[in-house]
């Protein structure tokens, strides 16, 4: 006769009072030994019973089946089961004897027993489960009435133990205000405002980077601009907001992809690209007397950078010098990409005839392995003496089928056109800072979004700044750079570029 122990604890509401998994099985290895009860096998997992499906406790019903006559020990009936048909299984395995005994501390079950009691028993478990979820339900439809979000305050926001209320974290909202801002410039991605707000020091509540689907859930989630939506529902909230709803809207036009349908009074082009140094807030902009001007928007309130404006003329000057750092020889692009070209259509025909070679090399091996296979077939008692040959054979097949899958497989053509584009982005980086200087500021609004961001000014004086990629590399490349090198980074937008004067490992040619 099997002895065994099922122990089970959720994190569930019903279960917060339950001993823990330690505890449960201390108790019940007591008991054991007090029966004088050798224990054969233990069951235990950390899931809620008000609902079928329970891993161990199925694995638990089958080795009672394979072992009839098992005594089954726990530390309480509800432990065993909260739900009709788990118990209604067991109250059958008792009544057939293929349970002998069901014990725990507070009493014991036989299959002679009166079943009303233990269904009476497992009954009331299952009912004050279904009670709770109905109370758990009506609290949480009470504290959305009244404004209050159940559950753990979101990113941004602290749960105030003493108050029971949501409370602004001080140091992550500014951050979370400034995702929405970033954003609803449209000239950010959520891989940009990722990117930006971590290197300015926001983190998870665990410490990490966020993810590009935490920033989107954040973008999406009206809790920060005052509302609750729980259900499909909206309630109005109690707690302090981060953002506007202004705001709020105008990052959901720019996710939905409908950017900038909101007609505005005043069209700043850097606004959403620059940040301050000594704050880490953005710079915002304003008109007076009939001219623009940029400054802090001091979002944590103490600092001074605030009170300096500098003039719209001044910003596109600032910025039309970092594009310097673009800025290319033409005549040295022509060279290069000439060089470039004869280069790659030199290695493509070196691959064209990699490629020829290995397909006649694999052709003479296939062939050789048929030979082979046609001999024992026409004669089985060699088949031993030939083994190690086709053995040798097959794995050369794989061998040579593997570099063919590996062999660049890019035509000519495409190549070709690779190129052209490498020649394209040297190009339009190398008149960058003309061309913002002379452009619309509708036009200089997609440039910035196409090469810069995370700017930041400290005294009017330009303290950092970062490129996107591919432009990141040109700037940090050194100025007689071979083009067919670069093509080898140019491919991932993914990449960082090296520092600055440092070599790129690219291709067979130094840099």
């Amino acid at each position: 006769m099997k002895t065994i122990i099922y122990l089970r604890k959720s994190s569930e509401a019903e279960d917060r009072q339950a001993l823990s998994l330690e505890s449960q099985a201390g108790e019940i290895k007591a008991l054991a030994a007090k029966l004088n009860l050798s224990i054969d096998k233990i069951f235990q997992e950390s899931k809620s019973a008000k609902t079928i499906g329970r891993p161990e406790f199925n694995k638990m019903v089958l080795y009672i089946k394979a072992n009839q006559g098992c005594k089954l020990l726990a530390w309480k009936l509800d432990r065993i089961a909260r739900n009709l048909r788990d118990s209604g299984e067991i109250i059958s395995l008792l009544q057939e004897n293929i349970i002998s005994e069901i014990i725990t501390p507070f009493g014991s079950h036989h299959p002679s027993d009166n079943v009303m009691h233990l269904a009476l028993e497992f009954g009331t478990a299952n009912q004050f489960v279904r009670n709770l979820s109905q109370d758990v339900k009506r609290g949480n439809k009470t504290k959305l009435e009244k404004g209050e979000l159940p559950g753990a305050a979101p990113i941004g926001y602290l749960d105030n133990l003493a108050t029971k209320k949501k409370e602004i974290d001080p140091i992550k909202s500014v951050f979370i205000k400034q995702a929405f801002e970033l954003y609803a410039t449209g000239g950010y991605s959520l891989k940009d405002v990722n990117n930006i707000t971590y290197q300015n020091g926001f983190r998870t509540k665990g410490g990490l980077k966020p993810s590009k689907a935490q920033f989107h859930h954040i973008l999406q989630n009206p809790f920060y601009y005052g509302v609750i939506r729980r259900n499909g529902q909206i309630y109005q909230g109690i707690h302090q907001p981060i953002i506007s709803k202004i705001l709020f809207d105008t990052v959901q036009d720019v996710l939905s992809g409908k950017s900038r349908s909101k007609k505005q009074k005043h069209f700043f082009p850097a606004r959403g690209f620059m940040f301050c140094h000594s704050c880490g807030c953005l710079l915002t902009a304003s008109t007076k007397k009939g001219h623009a001007y940029y400054y802090c928007t001091n979002g944590k309130g103490n600092c001074l950078e605030h009170k300096k404006y500098l003039r719209d003329k001044a910003i596109d000057e600032l910025i039309a010098k970092t594009f310097q750092e673009l800025k290319f020889d033409e005549h040295d692009i022509e060279i290069a990409y000439r060089a470039a070209k004869e280069k790659t259509i030199a290695q493509a025909g070196n691959i064209n005839f990699q490629k020829d070679e290995l397909a006649k090399k694999l052709k003479t091996t296939q062939e050789r392995l048929a030979n082979l296979v046609q001999v024992i077939s026409t004669d089985p008692s060699m088949a031993n003496a030939l083994k190690p040959q086709i053995l040798n054979l097959e794995a050369e097949t794989k061998l040579i089928q593997t570099q063919v899958l590996n062999t660049k497989t890019q035509t000519l053509e495409e190549a070709l056109f690779t190129l052209e584009l490498t020649k394209k982005t040297f190009l339009q980086a190398s008149i960058a800072s003309f061309e913002y200087l002379e452009s619309t500021d509708v036009e200089k609004f997609e440039l910035l979004k196409k090469l810069l961001w995370n700017l930041k000014l400290k005294n009017q004086i330009v303290q950092q700044y970062q490129f996107k990629s591919p432009f990141s590399l040109l700037a940090e490349s050194p100025k007689n750079l071979v083009l067919s090198d670069w093509l080898g980074w140019q491919d991932s937008n993914l990449r960082m570029a090296p520092p600055k004067g440092a070599a790129l490992p690219l291709g067979d040619t130094p840099m």
